[in-house]
């Protein structure tokens, strides 16, 4: 009985240990000229390009800049007949930025106008990648209807994908493709997801909201390394057509609440 006792009693105080250190890491409402350095990075590259299902332009550090108290990112559709050239070409370009630090178990919050087009990838995600079978990362990307039985043609902004990895397999992750009402509304709205690695009274999981509303919830391939977070617009090929010139996301702040449950693994 004693041991019991010592045991809960030792429950208990890891909770309110990790509930303790449950603190603000990162807040940025973008008010500044340009980005702040200190906290992001802007990415130069192309990734998850399939040539039989054509090409695309990846991100690159133009298309990404703060104005009027956000964080823009532009994208260049198909329409696109500008100077600014991407990855072997200039249309299908999107941007995007990661965070500097790492963070694992804690609340991400970004409020954001996303780009109203069912051709560009609007993406909140945290990515940390060792190899194929430890790609840990949680996405909250627009527009959903995409996956199967459904096809890139019937791409809808109305809906999204939030989606949880362990690994890169078919069997490593889970993502759940459901309607979220007009993303195309002008009007910011707030993406936040919940990531908890497990303690003694939670049980590892990620939450996703859409402005406080919970949308799902999974058990399943739950992320523990720390990761990067990241923030943009790219042009894969499951999506719809991206039949415009140029379009933007704007993003008015961005806030993340480390929790630091013992799940968490800590990596070099």
């Amino acid at each position: 009985m004693k041991k019991i006792i010592y045991i809960t009693i030792f429950s208990v105080y890891l909770t309110s240990l990790w509930q303790h250190c449950a603190a603000q890491a990162l807040f940025d409402d973008f008010n500044g000229t340009k980005l702040n350095n200190a906290l992001w990075k802007k990415e130069n590259n192309k990734w998850g390009e399939n040539l039989a299902k054509g090409t695309h332009g990846g991100v690159i550090p133009e298309n990404v800049y703060v104005k009027d108290g956000n964080l823009v990112i532009r994208a260049h559709g198909n329409f696109y007949q500008g100077n600014i050239w991407g990855h072997g070409q200039k249309t299908k370009v999107g941007g995007a930025i990661y965070s500097k630090k790492s963070f694992a178990s804690g609340s991400y919050e970004i409020r954001a106008k996303i780009c109203p087009q069912v051709g560009a990838l609007s993406a909140f995600w945290t990515y940390y990648y060792k190899s194929d079978t430890c790609n840990h990362e949680i996405d909250f990307e627009f527009p959903g209807r995409n996956q199967s039985p459904n096809s890139p043609e019937k791409s809808d902004i109305k809906w999204g994908l939030m989606t949880s990895w362990r690994g890169v397999g078919d069997d490593m992750h889970k993502t759940t493709d459901m309607p979220f009402g007009n993303q195309a509304d002008g009007q910011y709205h707030l993406y936040r997801f919940e990531w908890h690695t497990g303690s003694p009274t939670e049980k590892a999981r990620v939450e996703w909201y859409y402005d406080n509303k919970l949308m799902t919830t999974s058990y399943e391939h739950v992320p523990d390394r720390p990761s990067k977070l990241w923030i943009g617009i790219w042009f894969p090929y499951w999506i719809g057509r991206p039949d415009f010139e140029v379009d933007y996301m704007y993003v008015d702040w961005i806030k993340i609440t480390e929790f630091k449950e013992p799940g968490d693994v800590l990596t070099k």
